[in-house]
């Protein structure tokens, strides 16, 4: 298979050996691969040569070519229509995927604390002003992931909606707890260059670390660029030592561009998602992976209009950043409804387990539902996992863009399909929440188990309490 083959600046400048291990087959079917706008390539041609910035960086060749002896030579670079005329978001791309793999090594090891009896400050669960429960991970990564944005890119105009806020930690009893918040963001962005990003000078103040949390305060809307970022995505998951993401999108005029979504404890095999994290752990340790193999947990990345969706080891798990070996993903090819997997939100706060069911039973599901936490849903339906998810929220519940950008971008770009329920795009240009959106979310990895949820949904809706 080829395979996109970027060296990493840590790689190229600092004279770190270059991930070797093939990666073993993925055991799904195979598109051949394409150029920005879908014409079979034996070598890529669909664009000029990035700019040398960037091709310094990704380790290309001042042909544009990738300094790599592989067989077949692979370039990320996909600009959108046949003229090439549409912006190179290479660059974009590359940090964020980095900038999510860094937020991982956080939000593992505050969840490791999280796990153990005696933990320190780091390791408790506190409520913010509103009650909603939040950890020490949900603030660093934003200010992590607002940091190394601002740094790698110079401030040039970063806009970053999110959705923490600094309230609780700069309130008159939160010096405990910015404390710890300050030492987890210094104790990760010191490892920062093994992700081939920049460190800090010199350690962050807690004045610096609550100025990167408000940085990330935008409004989104229709028109310009930022970004999106959930810094942990399922909280409650994560508090319990299960499924969470973290997510970060790229949005310019109100179009989702770039997805990057981190699952620190997505299993490498889809039969661990029926089961507690916890039992996973302990048949890892049990029968401990071969060292350097996949494992444990994944990041997922696309971008808009390539046709293409990729998946990477995490590097707290992997050793090392694994840009010579992605493994392309793409949706389930099942499409027999009796034969299909569907998810829903664990908790039921905020959906309808009743109504799902129904429309489950109405189309000929029959498999018990996967319920998983957090933008992990979008993941396992990128990835062949499962095939259906559905989310109709209960009267009064607004949807966050934060918890949809990056797993929509992935999902269409591996093959799938991401609408309202009455089939219509997701809204990304009207501020922070969805609106306009039809009754709810259907996520599916093709089109025709996605018209039958659609016709489902319309024959039922009447007779709902929703």
């Amino acid at each position: 298979m080829g395979s996109l083959r970027l060296t990493g600046w840590a790689s190229a400048q600092r004279g770190f050996p270059a991930a070797a291990a093939a990666a073993p087959e993925w055991g799904v079917r195979r598109r051949p691969r394409r150029c920005c706008h879908g014409v079979p390539l034996p070598r890529p041609r669909c664009a000029p040569s990035p700019a040398p910035a960037v091709a310094s960086s990704l380790g290309v060749g001042a042909a544009g070519h990738l300094r790599d002896g592989a067989e077949r030579e692979w370039l990320w670079d996909c600009r959108g229509g046949a003229g090439g005329g549409a912006r190179d978001y290479t660059r974009e791309m590359e940090v964020a995927v980095r900038v999510v793999q860094v937020a991982c090594t956080l939000c593992q090891r505050v969840q490791d604390a999280l796990l153990h009896p005696g933990a320190d400050a780091g390791g408790r669960v506190h409520s913010k002003l509103d009650r909603s429960p939040v950890t020490v991970a949900d603030w660093g990564v934003q200010a992590i992931v607002s940091w190394l944005l601002s740094n790698s890119f110079h401030d040039e105009n970063i806009s970053i909606v999110a959705e923490e806020d600094d309230e609780t930690l700069s309130s008159s009893n939160g010096a405990a707890l910015l404390e710890s918040v300050v030492e987890a963001v210094n104790g990760c962005l010191v490892e920062a260059p093994k992700y081939g990003l920049r460190s800090p000078e010199k350690e962050l103040g807690a004045h610096d670390v609550i100025q990167a949390i408000r940085k990330c305060s935008s409004a989104g809307g229709p028109k310009g660029r930022f970004w999106v970022l959930d810094p942990v995505d399922g909280t409650l998951g994560f508090v319990r030592g299960d499924q969470y993401a973290i997510a970060l999108a790229l949005i310019e005029d109100g179009e989702v561009i770039l997805g990057v979504l981190g699952c620190p404890n997505y299993p490498m095999k889809k039969e661990w998602l029926n089961y507690h994290q916890k039992y996973y752990r302990l048949m890892s340790k049990v029968a401990p992976p071969p060292l350097g193999s996949w494992h444990k947990g994944c990041v997922m990345y696309a971008q808009k209009g390539c046709g293409q969706a990729w998946m990477q080891p995490l590097v707290h798990d992997f050793g090392k950043l694994d840009w010579a070996h992605p493994r392309e993903i793409q949706v389930s090819s099942i499409s027999d409804p009796m034969s299909a997997t569907f998810c829903e939100p664990v908790e039921k706060a905020n959906s309808s387990h009743s109504f799902t069911a129904g429309l489950a039973h109405s189309v000929g599901l029959r498999t018990q539902p996967l319920r998983v936490y957090s933008m992990v849903k979008y993941a396992a339906i990128a990835r062949g996992d499962a095939e259906i998810f559905m989310k109709f929220a209960r009267t009064g519940y607004k949807e966050k863009i934060w918890d949809h950008a990056a797993g929509v971008v992935i999902i269409q770009e591996a093959g799938g399909v991401v609408t309202d329920a009455g089939g219509r795009q997701l809204d990304f240009s009207r501020g922070i929440y969805l609106e306009g959106l039809d009754r709810g979310i259907i996520a599916c990895s093709g089109a025709l188990l996605h018209q039958r949820i659609l016709d489902a949904v319309d024959a039922s809706w009447n007779s709902s309490t929703l």
